[in-house]
Parts: structure tokens; C-alpha cells; sequence
């Protein structure tokens, strides 16, 4: 055989095996390429059924934020929350993990993440509540738990009474002669859903009333079912307002407002707690809430949302932008987050409320 032929030959042979190499080469990667993907597929399918089964261990729980991330997380050897803890198990071949974290008093987030031989996928989901809606007739029973400010504040209530098709409602309120109390200007949110009431004073301006044992039962405040009621603290700076009392609310004599839910005219349905406001459902009572306010106005919505997701830690991480809490680890003798005073940080403690909204069905104005 003649060397040019041999050369023929032999490159006839190389460039066959290289074509065999390149298909095979060409095959693996399709191999992997698809497996990679139904590696993805099935990481996803474990995610959002981990996912699923926490959110109905949150649905468990209620509007009782804290219980629903313990149903997820499980407990501490106290019996409160773990928040470091998860819900792993295993499904179709592969594994998960789901874990509850407190985001404020309306949410927790969600993290479910599965893993399946290579891939993973996490899903971040808010679990979200509604706060301080009315379940049948009630009266007000509102009562001071803490008060370590050094402004003044009155406290103020406001309803949004759902629009059933009958009329502009009235706030039934009565003097003690039974005679009726006059009302502010009544308005209409934008999609027609509630009128939006005039606030009404529950306290009038003062502070520091931690001790007094103030309680207050306004005895000519009855609430009907499905109303949503916000309550707000008017800042009384120099205390000037101490001890006057006003049937109209007049924005104008307090130096600032802090609301316990942010008020959406566009949509009332989803009120949202504020950021100078800190709410916890009671731990047995689902009509019954803690409202802590700060009403300072020296820090920044950061800081309050920081403070409120993770608990006090130490002092501000200007890179981080955290305090470096680890958690509300600590409950009071209510069964509340344990609060404490600062000064030099958010602490929610300057103004801190019981609500509860009494069932008085049949006998509200006897």
C-alpha cells in the first residue's frame, strides 16, 4: 500500500473517531443538560410542597403569628418559639427544609427550599393575617401594659365599617343621659368597600402611665362585626395637650401621628401594620392584641423594620444595616415579646396597649 493511500486511511480512521467522540461528547451533554433539568423540575416540585405543608401548619395557628412559627420550626425546651429551628423530611428521592421567620405583626416569611441529587430551588413566601377586625358586636376594652416615653401621646381609635348597601352608617354613641353624641365627617373609600369613620379619643394626652393601673372601658364604643378598627397615638411633644380632652379629632394639636395600621383608601382590605408600630395577638385570645408604638421619630424605617423582624441586638451596622438581633427570644408574664427601653434605638415601649373587643351580642346598649 502506497504512503499516500496510507495516510488516506489513516485519516479516514482519526477523523471517524473524532466524529464518534463528538457525538458522544455531544450525547453526555445532552444527558446531563437533561437531567440537570429534571434535577431542577423535581427541586422546585420538593420547594413547593415543603412550602404547602408549612403554610398549613401556619394556617393552624390562626392569626397567632408566634404559634405558627413554632407549628413550623417546632419549640425551644421552654416552650416558645424556635427561630433557628426547621421542618425538614424527605420526598420523591430528595429532601427539604422549611423554616418560619417573624417579619412583623401581620406577617411571617416562609422559606422552603428542596433539594433534589444536584439542584435546588428556595421559595420565599409571606404568610399574612389580617389584625384587628371585629368578629361580632363588641365594646372596647383598652388597658396601659407599659409607658416609658418622655413625650406625651393621646390615643385615638378609628373604624372602617364594611359598606353593606344600607346607608351611611352612625357610630351609636350615647352620653350617659342617652342622648346621641355628635360625629365627625364620615368618608367613603375609593372602592366603595367601607366608610371610613372620624377618629374618636380613647385617651387623652399624657405619659409615662405605666403603674397607674390605667384601665379605660368606653362603655358608648360598640363595634360591629367585620370592622376594621386602627388605633394611633397623637405625639404630644411639650405635653401641652396633657389632660384635655376633644370629641373632635384636630391633627393640628399634636406634632406628629403614628398609626398602629397604615390606612390604603385604595385598599382597605390589606392595612398593614406601621412602622412606628409593633402588634402581637394575644397568645389564647384572637380578640384581644398588644400594640406597642415608638414615637420617636429619630431613626429610619430601616431600623424600625430591623428591630421588628430580629429583635433588639446591639448597636447599628451601617454595611449590614442591622442591629444583629437573633430573635425575639424573650416573652413577658402575658405571653408578649419582651420589651425594653433604649432611647438610643427603636424599643417600641414608649406606648404599649392591651385592645380587646368584648362579645356583647344581644345586650351592647344595655
Amino acid at each position: 500500500m502506497g504512503k499516500g493511500l496510507l495516510i488516506i486511511v489513516f485519516g479516514s480512521i482519526l477523523a471517524g473517531s473524532i466524529l464518534a467522540f463528538q457525538q458522544q461528547q455531544t450525547a453526555l451533554e445532552s444527558t446531563k443538560r437533561q437531567t440537570g433539568y429534571e434535577e431542577e423540575l423535581l427541586a422546585r416540585e420538593i420547594a413547593r410542597s415543603a412550602y404547602n405543608i408549612a403554610n398549613k401548619l401556619a394556617q393552624s395557628a390562626g392569626d397567632d403569628l408566634a404559634k405558627a412559627i413554632a407549628n413550623i420550626n417546632g419549640v425551644t425546651s421552654s416552650g416558645a418559639p424556635n427561630y433557628d429551628g426547621a421542618l425538614t423530611g424527605v420526598y420523591q428521592g430528595g429532601h427539604y427544609s422549611a423554616q418560619g421567620f417573624s417579619v412583623d405583626g401581620q406577617n411571617i416569611k416562609i422559606r422552603a427550599t428542596g433539594w433534589f441529587g444536584d439542584a435546588e430551588h428556595t421559595i420565599n413566601e409571606n404568610y399574612h393575617v389580617k389584625l384587628l377586625v371585629v368578629k361580632d358586636s363588641s365594646r372596647v376594652t383598652l388597658e396601659f401594659l407599659e409607658s416609658m416615653a418622655g413625650y406625651c401621646s393621646a390615643i385615638f381609635l378609628q373604624r372602617f365599617i364594611p359598606n353593606r348597601g344600607q346607608g351611611m352608617p352612625t357610630l351609636n354613641k350615647f352620653d350617659a343621659g342617652g342622648n346621641p353624641l355628635p360625629e365627625g365627617p364620615v368618608v367613603m373609600s375609593d372602592d366603595e368597600k367601607y366608610y371610613i369613620m372620624s377618629p374618636e379619643m380613647i385617651l387623652n394626652s399624657g405619659h409615662n402611665r405605666e403603674g397607674e393601673e390605667l384601665r379605660v372601658t368606653p362603655d358608648n364604643i360598640v363595634l360591629t362585626p367585620q370592622t376594621r378598627v386602627n388605633f394611633f397615638i397623637g405625639v404630644d411633644k411639650d405635653c401641652s395637650e396633657e389632660g384635655i380632652w376633644e370629641e373632635a379629632y384636630l391633627d393640628s394639636r399634636y406634632d406628629w401621628v403614628h398609626n398602629a395600621l397604615e390606612e390604603d383608601t385604595d385598599n382597605l382590605e390589606d392595612l398593614q401594620e406601621g412602622p412606628y408600630s409593633m402588634i402581637q395577638a394575644h397568645p389564647v385570645d384572637d380578640q384581644k392584641w398588644r400594640i406597642a408604638f415608638e414615637d420617636l421619630r429619630s431613626f429610619s424605617i430601616k431600623q424600625h423594620e430591623d428591630i421588628k423582624a430580629n429583635g433588639y441586638g446591639g448597636n447599628w451596622d451601617n454595611v449590614q444595616e442591622t442591629y444583629g438581633g437573633n430573635g425575639w427570644t424573650q416573652t413577658d408574664s402575658n405571653g408578649y415579646k419582651k420589651l425594653k427601653d433604649f432611647g438610643w434605638k427603636p424599643d417600641f415601649s414608649d406606648q404599649v396597649i392591651q385592645v380587646s373587643f368584648n362579645s356583647c351580642s344581644g345586650n351592647c346598649y344595655n
